[in-house]
């Protein structure tokens, strides 16, 4: 069922990447995640993602814009190596929310109803230091993710390249981060054997479909083409952030809850063995509360919560940060009723 569904999966994000200049490797994000440990899914992302990079070169190769490539590649290099060497230390989730978020940025742009390309520099023009800086970024969120080449698709559209020129210049940038990423992988012990597996499966589904999509992409107008390619972009926004959330709220206890209180409305988010809550109150400001153990209370806290507590029993003790100051709040029961108290440090005896 899992090799099923990573080849289907494949097949229609490398059928949409090569129509749309790229994204297979976002799509495919949180689909492999379902079936490989998250250290394990940038490595067999990348096995597959470079086979489908180098079918894209061979049918695209004289359209390749050498100018951009020549500016980007020596800055994605050092780029690939520090992101693939954070790999073991980072957790890639976190990354894949804020690049989805970022993703989704491009809804506009997806909107509106056409985007001109002469208003966009001539790739021969760009510098060396503004394409060496986004080719070290592309690498470095590559190394730790396994592919972002979307994300910097705005850049190609903004340098005025053209839809075969965006398919085959960023097929040629990548090529030499995947090679480097694959020995890095192997190198560092993140290329399983259940990596490959998914990686070739991943790398037949990818020869397909960039075969077969090949045919279509001539009759797209450059106009249609970018729209699509932002559309791309948001779709895969919105796979990640679904497939990152899941896999958080599965690894890391990530989740929210809301619960209405009297006139409070509590927001509580939990990370780990870790809660905050947000509570708004409809005559009062916000506050920010955390759970505290009664050994962490300042001392003359500690003083105050017992002097308070009279016999009954201590349900909760709550560090509360609002705007009008930092205080401490303590709920007590007695006789089948609940009541909170707020104790302020320097109020406390």
């Amino acid at each position: 069922m899992g090799v099923a569904l990573v080849f289907l999966a494949a097949l229609v994000a490398f059928g949409i990447s090569t129509v749309s200049g790229g994204g297979a490797g976002l799509l495919l994000l949180p689909v492999l995640a379902r079936v490989l440990p998250a250290s394990s899914v940038p490595a067999a992302l990348t096995v597959g993602t470079a086979t489908g990079t180098v079918s894209k070169l061979a049918l695209f190769w004289r359209s390749i814009n050498w100018p951009v490539t020549r500016r980007f590649v020596p800055g994605a290099v050092p780029g690939v190596l520090l992101g693939a060497y954070l790999l073991k230390y980072l957790n890639p989730l976190y990354l894949e929310v804020f690049i989805g978020l970022f993703l989704l940025s491009n809804l506009p742009a997806a909107l509106k109803r056409s985007h001109p390309t002469s208003e966009a520099a001539a790739p021969e023009r760009a510098g060396w230091l503004k394409l060496s800086t986004i080719g070290f970024l592309a690498g470095f969120l590559s190394g730790l993710t396994g592919a972002v080449g979307l994300l910097f698709k705005k850049f190609y559209f903004r340098y005025g390249l053209s839809r075969d020129e965006v398919i085959a210049t960023r097929a040629a940038n990548e090529m030499l981060l995947h090679a480097i990423k694959l020995v890095l992988y192997l190198y560092l012990g993140l290329l399983t054997g259940s990596a490959w597996q998914a990686g070739a499966v991943v790398a037949v589904a990818a020869v397909l479909a960039t075969t077969g999509a090949k045919r279509l992409v001539k009759y797209l107008s450059e106009t249609l083409f970018q729209r699509i390619g932002y559309a791309a972009m948001v779709l895969s926004g919105v796979f990640m952030l679904a497939g990152a959330g899941q896999e958080l709220r599965t690894t890391e206890n990530l989740r929210a809850s809301t619960a209405l209180l009297g006139d409070n409305l509590e927001i509580t988010g939990w990370w780990r063995s870790t809660s905050l809550t947000l509570e708004l109150e409809i005559n009062d400001s916000p506050a920010i509360e955390q759970p505290v153990a009664f050994s962490d209370l300042p001392r003359r806290v500690q003083a105050e919560v017992r002097r308070l507590q009279r016999g009954r029993r201590l349900l909760n003790l709550e560090e509360v940060w609002a705007i009008g100051g930092h205080y401490y709040e303590a709920y007590f029961s007695a006789g089948g009723r609940v009541q909170s108290v707020d104790i302020k440090e320097e109020s406390a005896t």
